[in-house]
């Protein structure tokens, strides 16, 4: 089901997009994406600000304790991946995420999912504890030792192989 509204959005997005390229001209509407695309970038720049100190002191461990600027920030950085992207209702979808009322209307859902997974949401891929692998097993990001350092000892024998012959290869297929 999710899948048949991600491709009505993008059939309804191009469609709209098309439509305001007729109404205010091709290039009017290459200025609007050029200007959104910077605009974008810029108020995911003062959002990286306000998430990245939390989102690295969870990840050593720390507990993420999310409040109103940590979400306003969330929001934002949301909005300014949505600016990035060259499209007509992408922009607008930004917008309304920028407006306050709807930042505390989407508030409180994502609250509860903060709540519910904790400081899982900031892990690898969202599973398992700080140090474990999504995938498994040990992390492979660990530094592990070489056989070598562990002690173990490999027996094995090298020989020297040297060409006996400096014969040429020739091609004899393509001689008439």
């Amino acid at each position: 089901m999710s899948f048949l509204l991600i491709i009505g959005f993008i059939i309804a997005d191009v469609y709209a997009s098309v439509q305001m390229g007729k109404t205010v001209g091709g290039w009017m509407l290459l200025l609007w994406f050029v200007m959104a695309f910077f605009v974008g970038r810029s108020i995911m720049r003062t959002a990286a600000k306000d998430i990245t100190p939390q989102l690295q002191a969870a990840q050593t461990g720390a507990n993420l304790e999310p409040n109103k600027q940590f979400f306003a920030a969330i929001f934002q950085s949301l909005a300014g991946i949505l600016l990035i992207l060259p499209s007509v209702l992408t922009d607008v979808v930004a917008v309304l995420l920028l407006l306050p009322p709807i930042q505390k209307m989407l508030q409180g859902g994502l609250q509860k999912a903060f709540a519910a997974r904790g400081n899982k949401f900031v892990m690898m891929g969202g599973f398992g504890q700080a140090g474990q692998s999504p995938f498994g097993g040990q992390n492979p990001f660990q530094y592990k030792k070489s056989p070598f350092e562990q002690g173990d000892v490999f027996e094995g024998e090298a020989t020297d192989v040297t060409p006996t012959s400096n014969a040429r290869i020739t091609d004899n297929r393509h001689k008439e």
